[in-house]
C-alpha cells in the first residue's frame, strides 16, 4: 500500500466527510468505541472538514488512491485546555503563535483499521509540529478510546492523566496527552 499524507484539497472535503459518517457508523455498531462527542450527523461532519480545509489545517492519508484518514493540525484549543496542568505552560499569545499545536479529529476508514494509517498520520503530525516551529503539541481522547490512548503514546506523546470537560452539554471524561520537542 502507498501512503501519501497531503493538505486536502477542496474536491477532499465530500470524501473527508463520508470518512467521518464512515467512522461514526463503525462507532455506532461497536459498543466498546462509542463516544458521546462523536456522533453521525453531530461531529465530525462533512461542515468541520469544510472549516478545517478553509484554514488550511486539513490533512488527508491516500491509500490505494483513495482518503484512509484524516487529520486536523492547529494552534486552536478547546477553551478546557486553559485547565491543564501541561508540563510545558505557555502564555497565551505564544499559544496563537504556533508554540502550542493541536491535533484534531484524527480518522481513520474502518476498512483501513490497524494498517498503520493512524500512525501514519501522528507521526506526519509531529513532523509538521516540529517544522513549524512548535515547543509542543497537545492532544486528547475520550477515556474508553484505548486504542488511540496506545497509539499517542507509542509515538511519545505522555499522558497527563484523565481530566473531566463540560463540552456540548455534556459531561465527559477525556484523556489528554503532550509531545514536548
Amino acid at each position: 500500500m502507498n501512503n501519501m499524507i497531503s493538505l486536502a484539497s477542496s474536491e477532499d472535503v465530500k470524501s473527508v466527510g463520508i470518512l467521518y459518517d464512515n467512522v461514526n457508523e463503525y462507532f455506532e455498531k461497536n459498543i466498546n468505541y462509542c463516544y458521546p462527542n462523536w456522533q453521525k450527523g453531530k461531529y465530525p461532519t462533512i461542515a468541520d472538514a469544510q472549516r478545517a480545509f478553509e484554514k488550511e489545517a486539513l490533512y488527508v492519508l491516500k491509500a490505494d488512491k483513495r482518503i484512509a484518514g484524516s487529520v486536523i493540525i492547529d494552534n486552536i484549543q478547546h477553551p478546557e485546555y486553559k485547565k491543564i496542568p501541561w508540563t510545558l505552560q505557555i502564555p497565551d499569545e505564544d499559544v496563537m503563535a504556533n508554540d502550542v499545536m493541536t491535533i484534531h479529529t484524527l480518522a481513520v476508514e474502518p476498512d483501513y483499521r490497524n494498517h498503520g494509517i493512524g500512525e501514519s498520520l501522528i507521526r506526519f503530525s509531529i513532523d509538521f509540529c516540529k517544522n513549524s516551529g512548535a515547543k509542543t503539541i497537545r492532544l486528547d481522547t475520550h477515556y474508553k478510546n484505548i486504542p488511540a490512548r496506545r497509539l499517542y503514546e507509542k509515538c511519545g506523546f505522555k499522558s497527563l492523566g484523565r481530566h473531566t470537560a463540560f463540552v456540548d452539554n455534556i459531561n465527559q471524561e477525556f484523556d489528554v496527552f503532550e509531545y514536548i520537542f
